[in-house]
């Protein structure tokens, strides 16, 4: 894989007694434009910038074009859900965090981004967040390869591929570690999540407990199609036609909820494309900012 270089400042942001490390991308002209472009957090998915190019790719496209990105790890990105602190709801005070952090250095516009995971994250989160009165920045969301419903886009997708262990038997083997209080919570890698073989790219590892909080049956938060009807700002649904994780008609029907929810501005739009976006980078790129100039200027 290609990674090309992308500049930029890491900053450890404190929340509680915690640090969250982000890396933020200025533009060359970044103190004219701060007051009147919003900045785009982006929430890194399923392991964050090891999986894919779109992690580096969007930064450099939205520097070229003046916009300021910053990309946070949250707890689930990269090893939060291997050894069970990665806990779905629990990623919202961190992103509070990081828009207090923003607002404090001049940015009155926050426009939230996210692909997979990073997309269920940040429409919950927009959710959450939806009264202007509290977090009047939040003007924005991007949700690229948005599933519809995580436990269930799991779900059928390990179905698809005969996932080891099975839906089911992490189901019951996650019940009966909550009936414990998780006192017996394990680490396990599920094999053919991802895909047909059991090889490593294949492969995913949650704890018991982290995974009755992203896909297990009683889990709400990483429900998008039950969130979405709540966001309350302009949004931007992107899907792959060719996606092999979720499926082009997740993306469709959320933004039939969307719109039907009383949502004036929505617009979803279909690449050519697979989970990663291999080979669309640049179009993906063109997508995310001609959104962003059609609204906030550019």
């Amino acid at each position: 894989m290609h990674v090309e270089d992308c500049a930029g400042t890491i900053v450890s942001i404190a929340e509680g007694s915690h640090k969250i490390d982000a890396l933020i991308r200025l533009p060359e002209n970044h103190q004219s434009r701060q007051q009147n472009r919003p900045v785009v957090l982006r929430l890194h998915g399923l392991l964050g910038n090891l999986l894919d190019e779109t992690e580096h790719y969007l930064p450099t496209a939205l520097a070229d074009n003046d916009y300021t990105s910053i990309t946070m790890n949250t707890a689930l990105a990269n090893l939060g859900l291997f050894y069970g602190f990665g806990m779905f709801d629990d990623v919202l005070p961190q992103i509070d965090a990081v828009c207090d952090y923003l607002r404090s250095t001049g940015f009155e516009k926050i426009v939230l981004a996210g692909h997979g995971l990073g997309a269920a994250i940040a429409t919950r989160y927009a959710a959450a967040r939806n009264d202007p009165t509290t977090r009047p920045e939040l003007s924005g969301l991007i949700a690229i390869a948005a599933p519809f419903s995580l436990p269930e886009t799991i779900r059928r997708r390990w179905v698809r591929f005969g996932a080891e262990p099975s839906y089911e038997e992490m189901r019951s083997r996650a019940a009966q570690a909550k009936d414990t209080g998780w006192s017996q919570d394990e680490t396990v890698v599920i094999r053919r999540a991802r895909g047909p073989t059991r090889r490593p790219e294949h492969s995913e590892v949650y704890t018991l407990k982290t995974w009755w909080a992203l896909a297990g049956p009683e889990s709400t938060g990483p429900r998008t199609c039950e969130q979405i009807g709540s966001v309350k700002v302009p949004m931007l649904l992107v899907s792959g036609e060719k996606d092999e994780i979720v499926e082009k008609r997740e993306g469709e029907d959320l933004s039939e909820i969307a719109q039907a929810a009383g949502n004036p501005d929505v617009t979803h739009v279909i690449l050519q494309a697979n989970h990663r976006f291999d080979g669309k980078h640049a179009e993906l790129s063109e997508t995310v900012i001609c959104w962003l100039a059609e609204r906030y200027g550019g």
